[in-house]
């Protein structure tokens, strides 16, 4: 996927990452993405794949953060942010 591909309203979502609207927005976000793939969050398979992928990039934050290569805070900001994934993943099975 290039840069051209990617909705044209991530940087604002980041920086409204902490707040309700900006969760929200990042939600939808994940949702887009599936559905470009031809995919749904609403289907279960497609929400379960979400989440191991989150818990793929935690494992991977945790240890870039161990070995120096970003620090402690820039993991928890991105942790924060790739989170959402878990709550937009739940989110399509209500």
């Amino acid at each position: 996927m290039s840069s051209d591909d990617l909705p044209d309203n991530v940087v604002p979502i980041l920086f409204k990452a902490q707040q309700a609207e900006g969760r929200q927005q990042m939600m939808e976000l994940w949702e887009v993405m599936y559905l470009k793939q031809g995919q749904t969050l609403s289907d279960e398979k497609t929400a379960a794949s979400l989440h191991v992928a989150v818990d793929v990039m935690t494992l991977l934050l945790n240890g870039a953060a161990v070995c120096d290569v970003i620090s402690e805070s820039q993991r928890d900001q991105l942790l924060a942010i790739f989170q959402v994934g878990h709550a937009a993943a739940d989110n399509g099975q209500t």
